[in-house]
């Protein structure tokens, strides 16, 4: 449950995020799963899992919800092999080729024989909504993913207005400062980066493993490279990669918080509450120091 990555949108405008409003909500797109003709289905589960039916889970003023989407598995190759010998097969018969069109009617006839016996594999997104700073948090790398997330939420809500989170101030620059000149309180720097050349984007330096504050990654920043993402270090609790477009990846819990979050008797269900419980209120307060440090949030409405 500890969130890996960070995609977070600021919400626009108030609306009705009460735990009871939304389960309420989400109830109503519930995931159910794939039947015999779906190519894919997504839906709302419980964040605590099979043990529990409540759609969300609320502590501290942050409530977790998730997505299930389930798609069926039809590898191409295959699909493709059957289309071929369908194909191979009206030919011969017909002593005549297969025209575009007549193909395309092939290849969906071939989907739907398949699609009744194909596997499923299904993948969660957890996110949650922090009431106190008015965000949305995603626990994904991908941008499509957290869009696919939001789609979901604003059909199941009627709306949902949210935009990306951004600073005020130039991400990139701001971060090729603290690597030129000091870090903000708080922050440290880890052993990763990347530069690019802003006026050629493909002019890219990946550093991995490296002193940061080296000779070789000053003499970049002088001819002129920016830091388009920087390991950091936030109070010797939490690693992660900042990116230039605010999101975070590879976010690393250190072992010293998870064990804040241990309850030696507790149940399953309870633990989760706990760990949640720790985990937003750091992220609460790294998210706040960051939009602090990288000159407060930029206003879009």
């Amino acid at each position: 449950m500890w969130f890996k990555n960070l995609r977070i949108y600021r919400f626009t405008k108030d609306i009705d995020l009460s735990p009871d409003a939304l389960e309420e909500a989400l109830a109503e797109q519930a995931f159910q799963p794939c039947n015999n003709m779906d190519f894919s289905r997504i839906g709302w589960v419980s964040p605590l899992g099979r043990n529990s039916e409540m759609l969300t889970h609320t502590a501290s003023g942050f409530t977790m919800i998730c997505v299930r989407k389930q798609e069926k598995i039809l590898p191409s190759a295959a699909i493709n092999e059957l289309v071929e010998e369908k194909i191979a097969e009206v030919e011969s018969e017909n002593a005549r080729p297969v025209y575009r069109k007549e193909k395309r009617n092939i290849k969906e006839d071939v989907l739907h024989t398949l699609l009744p016996r194909a596997l499923t594999r299904s993948a969660v997104t957890y996110a949650y909504i922090d009431s106190k700073q008015k965000l949305l948090v995603i626990d994904t790398s991908s941008s499509a993913k957290a869009e696919e997330f939001m789609d979901h939420l604003r059909s199941s809500l009627g709306s949902l207005p949210v935009v990306p989170l951004k600073s005020h101030s130039d991400t990139a620059n701001i971060m090729t400062h603290w690597l030129k000149e000091r870090m903000p309180e708080h922050f440290e720097l880890d052993n990763e980066c990347e530069l690019q050349n802003p006026r050629e984007s493909k002019n890219i330096v990946r550093c991995k493993n490296q002193e940061l504050e080296s000779a070789e990654i000053t003499s970049h920043l002088k001819a002129g490279k920016r830091v388009v993402q920087l390991a950091l270090v936030w109070r010797d609790a939490i690693r992660f990669i900042l990116h230039e477009d605010f999101s975070v990846k590879r976010l690393r819990f250190e072992e010293f918080v998870k064990e804040q979050a241990e309850i030696e008797t507790a149940d399953r269900l309870t633990q989760f509450d706990q760990d949640f419980v720790v985990m937003s209120l750091q992220l609460h307060q790294l998210i706040k120091e960051l939009i602090e440090e990288l000159g407060g949030v930029e206003k879009e409405d």
